[in-house]
């Protein structure tokens, strides 16, 4: 019979497993899965994935071809059926190439990590984020700034790294500019808190991790971006001190700059600038909010307000 595979088994039986096999917790099970699947069905790309995610870290580098195979086979289907696809097989397909780019991309390989990465974005409307890391920093490694730029604002998927890219792509194009200010404020306002590990004022430790119900991978993306992101700022010093002067102000308003030398220094810098009363009658506001128990993400809004609107009055000139 047509539907099924030489030794007897039913396609749809294959794929009830499959099922089971993309669902499972339980890596060993998922792994067992992957086996048996194979077993009736060599060539199957979801199996071949599963086989190869489930390596260790150097056996993963010496099966590469599972997940190139597993990629290949998927492809056709993906390009050529693209609004009948099945949407498991096009999310199975997503997921790959995500994974091979960012595989590639920590390996050195940065010209097919980038291949795979673009393949990804153009495809992609789940916000893949680990391929999205790839394709935007390689971009502003590159000095393609325009493209950069341009592809960010295309993006339907709203991500740190494509935001962060983009505000580097506009300083580096007009310097310290209000487009690019703008562009760094929209960066903190989708995630306030990763600011402050791209500036390294805050640090991941052990603490970070434990007790943290990651199952959506956050903290995993949250590291990830942070740790790249904060090497593109620091590639020079003027970017990075851009960066900073709005980071600082931000965490001043809101609380997150706690140590009392930083505090001072940062208000030594204001009275500097003739901006202390504004800041401090600023920082009093959000502090008010805090205090009143505003939902965080209204008072970091106000607070990126805030500042954006002392900026635009000329207080940080």
């Amino acid at each position: 019979m047509a539907n099924e595979s030489a030794d007897g088994k039913n396609r749809a039986e294959i794929q009830g497993m499959v099922e089971q096999m993309i669902s499972a917790d339980d890596p060993h099970k998922r792994s067992s899965l992957a086996t048996a699947i194979l077993g009736f069905d060599p060539e199957n790309p979801a199996a071949k994935y599963v086989t190869w995610q489930e390596l260790d870290d150097e056996a993963s580098m010496e099966r590469m071809d599972l997940l190139y195979e597993a990629i290949e086979t998927l492809r056709p289907l993906i390009k050529s059926h693209e609004e009948t696809v099945d949407e498991n097989d096009y999310s199975l397909f997503l997921s790959m190439l995500s994974d091979l780019s960012s595989f590639l991309y920590f390996r050195g390989e940065k010209e097919k990590a980038f291949d795979a990465a673009q393949e990804l974005v153009d495809l992609d409307s789940e916000c893949y984020i680990a391929g999205r890391i790839v394709y935007y920093s390689i971009l502003v490694e590159r000095g393609e700034y325009r493209k950069a730029i341009d592809a960010a604002d295309a993006d339907m998927c709203e991500t740190p790294i494509a935001a962060y890219c983009r505000a580097i792509a506009l300083y580096e194009l007009e310097g310290a500019s209000g487009e690019a200010s703008d562009a760094v404020i929209e960066a903190i306002s989708i995630d306030p808190d990763m600011a402050f590990y791209i500036t390294g004022m805050w640090a991941f430790d052990d603490e970070d991790m434990e007790g943290t119900d990651d199952d959506d991978g956050y903290m995993d993306e949250l590291m990830m971006q942070s740790a790249i992101l904060s090497e593109l700022w620091a590639a020079a010093d003027e970017r990075l001190a851009f960066l900073s002067v709005i980071v600082f102000a931000f965490g001043y308003l809101t609380g997150r700059v706690e140590d009392a030398e930083d505090i001072s220094m940062l208000e030594d810098g204001y009275k500097s600038l003739s901006c202390l009363d504004d800041m401090s009658e600023a920082r009093d506001t959000i502090q008010a909010m805090l205090a009143d128990g505003k939902d965080q993400a209204d008072v970091d809004e106000e607070a990126l307000f805030l500042f954006k609107d002392m900026r635009d009055r000329g207080i940080f000139s």
